[in-house]
């Protein structure tokens, strides 16, 4: 009886078979089966898969397979292999080890088995061989990487640690240390002296206003800034003397060293070290002081008494003349004019003694806001009138500015032109000539100007001598009874004590019967002219004070004549209060909206001007709104802030200019 075979299970059993292969084959995976019998030799099976992974590309016997295994086991592993061999008879296990391919070389291969206990002739052991080479490879290298991890963790945490260190050493330093870089002015480190030194916290605060910090830096030595500058192109250092925060709380004076060196990123930095002499700087003072007092205190009174009484002996003559002759018109006008130039001189003199207390009490401040460099003509036009006309002077005027607007104290560049520019005058000799030059030079950083102030002479010039001491207060080359001129030797002092407080430099250059050359560069903030025009103040409109109703608050009779006279000429209708009271009292009773503005002095008995103002803000209509403008002899910024805050509209100082005053009063109308 024949067999019916069965074509579909042969088909699937097949199918299988080529499956299993490939997935073994895919695997890395073989299948092998040692069989050892007493006797004979060793015999090797394996299939296809297990062949192609020994590197066996031909038909060997199972003895020769044998043979072939074990002779390509790597050397340093054939003992463990061994002992894997003989515990393969009793128990399953597996191993890893590494096996030489004759083509690919040295591999890694998990080897496993157990023995075929069906099998009682001899013994038989299977097993599989899967090369797991790449899987030891991704290990090791996953191992690598986590060495690596460890070893940068470990080295960053060693760098923090020095860090840590040497910042700590830096700051029980008793010398400042501030490293930054070049041109990036990047910090890199400001230790905890450099940050008393400068009066900042943090070096983060020091990386927001590292240009301020550097701007506010003086040097006596004014050839030191050219050699510091030059440190951004030459690898070179500069030792020099410096003074931080000069006019500030926090003023310290220091020996500094600063040097070019390459940091390892490669960058140029500027590397500063300083130490602190404040105290050996304000004993070496206090003893010059000593020495200088009473020198000092004499020349003071000499030159006070002698100044003084120059203009105040005008005044009393040409008053006593004026009553002599006052029928005659012409005398009486003459005279009535040379009274008013003395007082007006009188007045300047008086303004400038203050001003220097002010200065070496420290209480002069900037006060910097947006303004245009190009209105500099009208303060040459107010002084470049009377005595240069008088003494037919020829002055040539150069304005070269290209960025006009820009952050400055205004008042004070006028002033430094105007003094510079009277001591002109004063030493040039009639048909002299004199130059004013006003540029613009370039800076450091875009954001800023240099503006420089050239004023040079061809009058009786200064001698080499005297040249160290023509910024020192009180002093003359030669005194008025000297030269004919009049004069306090303030003037300069106050021009270099304005240039220091605006992180400026000056200069002079001059020689005796040759002419003067004084030369100042003050550096300002660009300001653009959109901010600009949002900034400046508005001009008030050209208004008539006819029909307008004042109330003046005056306690000085003569004061109150001068000033009723002068606003009832403008035709405006004055009531006078003799003090703050009595003004209170007057605007209380009056109706709303009778007086247009208050007029309030501030030095009156019974209430001074600050608490009349403070009364009248708190009344419960609207004449708590009313305009008030302070007119008072306290003439400094200080005086003004206080009346603004006391709540004040505006201020106006005495003597009392009358454009001025129409100007304030017509504002606020």
């Amino acid at each position: 009886m024949s067999r019916k075979v069965d074509m579909g299970g042969l088909f699937m059993e097949q199918r299988e078979k080529i499956n299993t292969k490939e997935i073994l084959r895919a695997s890395q995976m073989g299948m092998w089966c040692v069989e050892m019998e007493e006797g004979k030799p060793p015999r090797f099976y394996a299939d296809e898969v297990m062949d192609e992974l020994l590197g066996i590309d031909r038909d060997i016997t199972p003895e020769e397979r044998f043979v072939f295994h074990r002779s390509r086991i790597h050397p340093e592993d054939m003992q463990l292999f061994q002992e894997y061999s003989d515990k393969l008879t009793e128990v399953r296990t597996e191993i890893v080890y590494r096996y030489i391919h004759p083509v690919s070389g040295e591999m890694f291969v998990r080897c496993g088995g157990a023995r075929d206990t069906s099998v009682t002739e001899y013994v038989a052991v299977t097993g599989i061989h899967q090369d797991i080479s790449e899987t030891v490879r991704i290990e090791k290298e996953k191992e690598a990487e986590r060495r690596l991890a460890e070893l940068n963790d470990s080295l960053r945490k060693e760098k923090l640690r020095q860090d840590i260190y040497y910042k700590e050493l830096l700051d029980i330093e008793n010398c400042g240390v501030l490293a930054y870089t070049m041109p990036g002015h990047k910090v890199i480190h400001m230790n905890a002296e450099a940050l008393r030194m400068y009066g900042i916290e943090s070096v983060e605060a020091a990386q927001r206003e590292l240009g301020p910090l550097l701007r506010q830096v003086y040097y006596p030595d004014s050839d030191v800034l050219n050699q510091l500058k030059k440190l951004r192109n030459e690898d070179d250092m500069v030792d020099y003397e410096c003074i931080i925060g000069k006019g500030k709380a926090n003023e310290c004076h220091a020996l500094a060293k600063s040097k070019v060196v390459h940091i390892p990123t490669g960058e140029r930095a500027v590397l500063t070290t300083f130490v602190d002499v404040s105290d050996m700087v304000m004993l070496k003072n206090a003893l010059r002081r000593a020495e200088e007092g009473s020198r000092a205190k004499s020349s003071f009174l000499f030159a006070m008494s002698h100044d003084l009484r120059t203009p105040m002996n005008a005044i009393i003559g040409y008053a006593e003349l004026m009553e002599a002759h006052w029928g005659e018109k012409e005398s009486a006008t003459n005279y009535l004019q040379k009274l008013k130039g003395a007082s007006q001189f009188l007045l300047a003199l008086i303004g400038n003694v203050l001003e220097i207390a002010r200065i070496e009490s420290g209480k002069e401040t900037l006060n910097e806001a947006p303004w245009n460099l190009m209105k500099l003509e009208e303060t040459l036009d107010i002084l470049l009138d009377r005595e240069i006309s008088r003494k037919q002077l020829t002055v040539n005027r150069n304005v070269n500015i290209r960025h006009a607007n820009v952050y400055c104290d205004a008042l004070k560049i006028r002033e430094i032109i105007m003094n510079l520019l009277s001591n002109a005058v004063k030493y040039t000799a009639e048909g002299g000539k004199i130059v004013l030059d006003i540029e613009e030079k370039p800076s450091v950083q875009d954001d800023f100007m240099t503006l420089q102030i050239r004023v040079s002479d061809n009058g009786i010039g200064i001698s080499k001598e005297y040249i160290p001491h023509i910024f020192d207060a009180f002093t003359r080359e030669r005194s008025s009874s000297e030269s004919g001129i009049i004069g306090t030797g303030l003037g300069l002092h106050i021009v270099k004590s304005f240039v220091d407080l605006m992180n400026g430099d000056i200069s002079v250059e001059s020689e005796s019967g040759k002419g003067t050359c004084f030369t100042v560069e003050i550096s300002c903030r660009k300001v653009p002219e959109e901010e600009l025009q949002q900034q400046m103040e508005e001009q008030p409109e050209n208004v008539s004070l006819a029909g307008r109703r004042l109330l003046l608050a005056e306690d000085n009779g003569l004061n109150a004549e001068i000033a009723m006279t002068i606003l009832q000429d403008a035709e405006a209708e004055v009531e006078l209060a003799a003090d703050g009271k009595i003004a209170v009292d007057m605007l209380k009773d009056a109706p709303v909206g009778y007086y247009d503005t208050v007029l309030m002095d501030i030095q009156m008995p019974n209430m001074n001007g600050y608490q009349a103002t403070g009364v009248i803000r708190k009344l419960p209509d609207e004449r708590a709104k009313i305009p008030i403008i302070a007119i008072t002899a306290n003439a400094f910024e200080e005086d003004r802030q206080a009346a603004l805050a006391a709540g004040m509209d505006d201020y106006v100082a005495k003597p009392v200019e009358i454009s001025e005053l129409f100007r304030t009063i017509m504002k606020n109308l």
